[in-house]
């Protein structure tokens, strides 16, 4: 693991702070599992766009030879 400082506002480092001695693990790994989820969100959103783009783009390219029935 690579060693990083970051600076957070009181309020979230309350949050942080609370939430790791509830869940029992250190600050570091609540901010790693975030950066994680993260991480994910991103990524799914970002196949879901590409998915969606992709799928607008074939509507309308399909189309029959006989347009007068």
């Amino acid at each position: 693991m690579i060693r990083t400082q970051i600076q957070l506002h009181a309020d979230q480092l309350k949050w942080l702070k609370k939430y790791a001695l509830e869940h029992d693990i250190s600050m570091s790994q609540a901010i790693r599992d975030s950066v994680d989820h993260y991480f994910s969100y991103v990524e799914n959103s970002r196949q879901r766009q590409l998915k969606k783009k992709k799928a607008l783009k074939a509507i309308g390219s399909f189309s029959t030879n006989d347009v007068n029935n």
